[in-house]
């Protein structure tokens, strides 16, 4: 038996128990084959997955079509050790994994080398400092200006009374920006069937709040655009980064939570933090990644460690001084701890996604392992690892479609 997401069902499989809806209403009984017409029933009373009496696919012999048994070794225990930090026995990591040794075996995901940083640092001589918080606090070093263009949408943002043409009058100063947020409301993102070709028609369709947050996103990490790349690939990094914001967006919808663009935001702001160690305090930065890479440690432990604070406490520190919406901050300073978060769902949400981007290893922040699970958040969360692979392919649907706009 296997539970199965209803976007998964294929013709033919035969359901393993009865299917009821909320009142305990029969919808579907047990045994029966399932045909085109059943799959529609279920959508149309909200059943997101059913138990159906298949074999479970084994991802070796899917794999082993595609290329020969001593590869799809090579990748299975560089996986093992892509996830040595978590605990592959419980059922969320596990299927993760299975879908990261699926998906690299079919070269559906790309691996991002990231032997580059680690041989920068270790060049590294830097003395670390013992407590770097209090260092950017009293220090010649400071965290950067908000950007004017996300100064001036809080401010219209603040105000009841603005319209989608003072929101559109902001955004236009930057056509660059507004260049961007077209190509993206346009795309299959939000598959719009008729073209939005206006700042004010984008604002009325998708929300103030989402518009808002969208410009937010792309203005706060272009001002980290100039980062050398023997520090940090910043294309790379961006892949990270907006793969974590793409699949945040959709862990949203099978959550049904209307909130997707500030999920978005955080998902994509979550390690800004350690853009400012990259960009103020490289030759730290660098022998930061050189411990981790010794260790075989997470690099945020490395860096509590070693600097007294890790990348997220930087982070809120920064989203603070920008007076970015307190719900974007705490998803940032929690997405490795979320239990402990104000609104656990949505610090929860970035923590899954930021765990799924580095199992696929899309991208890089610097992070050479899969981050530590809080399978207590992801429990409380009420997610079956089923849809991780629906959640996978549609982000990537969706990521191959708006990446572009981003260089």
């Amino acid at each position: 038996m296997s539970i199965v997401h209803v976007e998964n069902l294929k013709e033919n499989m035969i359901l393993a128990d009865d299917v009821r809806d909320l009142n305990e209403r029969l919808l579907l009984a047990k045994d029966l084959k399932i045909q085109p017409k059943h799959i529609r029933i279920l959508k149309m009373w909200g059943i997101t997955e059913v138990n159906v009496t298949i074999d479970e696919p084994d991802y070796e012999e899917i794999a082993i079509k595609r290329i020969d048994p001593e590869s799809l070794e090579r990748i299975e225990e560089s996986t093992k050790y892509l996830f040595r930090h978590v605990d592959l026995e419980h059922p969320a990591m596990k299927e993760l994994f299975r879908l990261s040794v699926l998906l690299k075996s079919q070269s559906d995901i790309q691996k991002t080398d990231n032997k580059n940083l680690v041989a920068n640092a270790e060049d590294s001589k830097e003395k670390l400092i013992a407590d770097l918080r209090n260092n950017i606090a009293y220090q010649e070093i400071k965290l950067p200006e908000i950007p004017s263009t996300v100064f001036e949408l809080n401010e219209v943002i603040a105000n009841p009374l603005a319209s989608a043409d003072d929101i559109a009058q902001v955004v236009n100063k930057s056509p660059s920006l507004a260049a961007i947020l077209l190509k993206i409301v346009n795309s299959s993102v939000y598959a719009f069937p008729t073209k939005i070709d206006t700042i004010p028609r984008a604002v009325t369709i998708i929300g103030t709040q989402e518009i808002s947050g969208l410009a937010l996103g792309i203005s706060a990490i272009s001002i980290f655009k100039d980062i050398p790349k023997d520090m940090i690939d910043m294309n790379l990094f961006l892949k990270h980064s907006l793969a974590c914001g793409i699949i945040s967006r959709v862990l949203c919808a099978y959550k049904n939570i209307t909130q997707t663009e500030l999920l978005f935001v955080s998902g994509l702001l979550h390690d800004i933090g350690r853009l400012i160690l990259y960009k103020y305090y490289p030759e730290q930065a660098k022998e930061i990644l050189r411990r981790s890479a010794s260790s075989k440690e997470l690099l945020h432990q490395e860096e509590k460690i070693g600097l007294g604070c890790k990348h997220t406490d930087i982070g809120r520190d920064l989203l603070k001084k920008w007076k970015i919406p307190f719900s974007i901050e705490n998803n940032v300073f929690y997405h490795h701890n979320p239990s402990d978060a104000d609104n656990r769902t949505h610090a929860t949400i970035v923590h899954l996604a930021d765990i799924i981007v580095h199992s696929l290893e899309i991208g890089t922040s610097g992070e050479r392992f899969v981050p530590n699970f809080d399978h207590k958040a992801f429990d409380s969360l009420g997610l079956s690892p089923s849809c991780f692979d629906s959640v996978i392919r549609l982000a990537m649907h969706q990521f191959d479609a708006i990446e572009s706009f981003f260089k």
